[in-house]
């Protein structure tokens, strides 16, 4: 129930019949996107003639009064440049990005797309896209800029002397003890070419380190440092302990947050050299819980 005079109030008019109500508001209202508006509603922060509504699918017709009660912020910019404040570090072996959730680590198949390798490119020239992360993951990219470097990450990689950490927040309660390992194999999902699922038998064995960093209102920042790199990994294995990352559109809850509220922290790997280096992509404001301190 809206208990204060809503942000946006207006009536219903020039339907063809009736419409749902989140296709309404995404007509009306195009900068909000998607997400937001199935928030918005999810959230009861919509009424339709004094009722609160809280399905999507909710039909309304001409001459139905709508109240919202705070309008959602407006969905980001395409992404057109490369950004200075996402680069981390920069030599002649290597560029180190913090990649925004959101855009796409390198050019989907067949068809154009703004993504993180196009963009780094243009700013620093020829570079090679040395691993990626979702799309709608955050955190440390690593982009080569000569082959031996590539060939020396390479090694790391195989030889598992490359720490990877990462930072979610999942709902609790949840299966996940105060730390653990989720040992679980995965493999494309039968019938799904966009999901991995945990066999039994068959399929990559996936190992995650795991350690909850604090609880707050129903939340929980959980450390995670996976040990191998199966895609999805990491979301489909706090799916299977209950503890889904807020936000994620393939295993939880999309409406929970405004994005998957994953983030890959911190790497460390070794220099063409040899020396190990850390590079740390700070926390975004989602993943700061009071008084935790990584």
């Amino acid at each position: 129930m809206l208990t204060s005079k809503p942000e946006i109030a207006f009536v219903v008019s020039g339907l063809d019949g009736q419409s749902r109500l989140d296709q309404l508001l995404r007509r009306r209202f195009p900068t909000w996107g998607r997400q937001a508006v199935q928030r918005l509603i999810a959230g009861r922060q919509v009424q339709v003639n004094e009722r609160t509504v809280w399905l999507a699918s909710w039909l309304v017709r001409n001459q139905d009064h709508i109240s919202i009660r705070e309008a959602p912020a407006a969905k980001p910019a395409p992404f057109t440049h490369f950004a200075e404040e996402w680069l981390l570090a920069a030599d002649a072996d290597l560029v180190v990005v913090n990649k925004p959730a959101g855009l796409l680590s390198e050019a989907p198949p067949h068809r154009d797309a703004p993504n993180l390798h196009d963009l780094a490119i243009a700013r620093f020239g020829a570079l090679t896209l040395f691993h990626r992360l979702d799309r709608d993951t955050s955190g440390v990219v690593l982009l080569t800029r000569t082959t031996v470097m590539n060939r020396v990450l390479a090694a790391a990689f195989q030889g598992h002397t490359v720490t990877k950490h990462y930072v979610a927040v999942v709902p609790a309660p949840n299966r996940l003890a105060d730390a653990g390992v989720i040992d679980a194999r995965l493999a494309p999902h039968p019938s799904r070419r966009d999901l991995m699922a945990v066999v039994a038998k068959g399929g990559q064995t996936a190992r995650t380190r795991y350690a909850v960093l604090g609880t707050r209102d129903g939340r929980q920042l959980i450390s995670l440092w996976p040990e191998t790199g199966r895609t999805h990994q990491l979301r489909v294995h706090l799916a299977l302990m209950g503890a889904p990352i807020l936000g994620d559109r393939l295993y939880g809850d999309q409406a929970a947050a405004p994005r998957l509220l994953l983030h890959a922290y911190q790497i460390m790997a070794p220099a063409a050299n040899g020396a190990s280096r850390t590079f740390v992509a700070p926390l975004p404001p989602e993943f700061v819980f009071p008084g935790v301190v990584l």
